[in-house]
């Protein structure tokens, strides 16, 4: 009996020591209104646009809900495009995530960028400063997006 209880404990261990270094993957799939979209065009040289959408996500650890964003993005001709967006994501259980995106890439349809966990409630308090790596592709006229990021769970 002795030695199950020391296999037991082991397992115990090992499996949590695994589930702490997992990796995860995010995927955000949102709509813009156009009536949520404002845009100015500095001459031929800059566009900004300020922007707020919703939609909803998944992870691959088996959670999904809904999620709200606004942001901003400036393209600057000849020099690409920069992104700075915050979310406010809830799960189908009520906790909630707040994450702040940035990217700057070559242009406006296609980027890579990173988003951090600034926060959580319940189960996503241990997502607290997980950094993450994304890719974003856009519906033909700015009509939708989907977002895929890599994250690595390492508290």
């Amino acid at each position: 009996m002795d030695i199950m209880k020391k296999l037991f404990f082991l397992s115990l261990f090992l499996i949590s020591n695994l589930l702490q270094a997992k990796d995860f993957e995010l995927e955000i799939f949102s709509t813009t209104d156009k009536r949520d979209l404002n845009l100015f065009e500095y001459s031929d040289i800059l566009t900004y646009r300020q922007f707020k959408g919703a939609g909803n996500w998944k992870d691959s650890l088996g959670d999904w809900g809904k999620i709200n964003c606004a942001g901003s993005h400036t393209i600057i001709k000849g020099k690409g495009t920069v992104l700075k967006n915050y979310c406010k994501g809830t799960n189908k259980d009520g906790n909630v995530f707040w994450l702040m995106m940035d990217r700057e890439s070559d242009n406006f349809d296609t980027g890579i960028g990173k988003i951090r966990f600034e926060k959580g409630t319940g189960k996503f308090e241990k997502y607290e400063g997980i950094n993450c790596v994304y890719a974003i592709s856009f519906l033909p006229k700015g009509e939708g997006s989907f977002i895929k990021a890599k994250c690595k769970l390492n508290k």
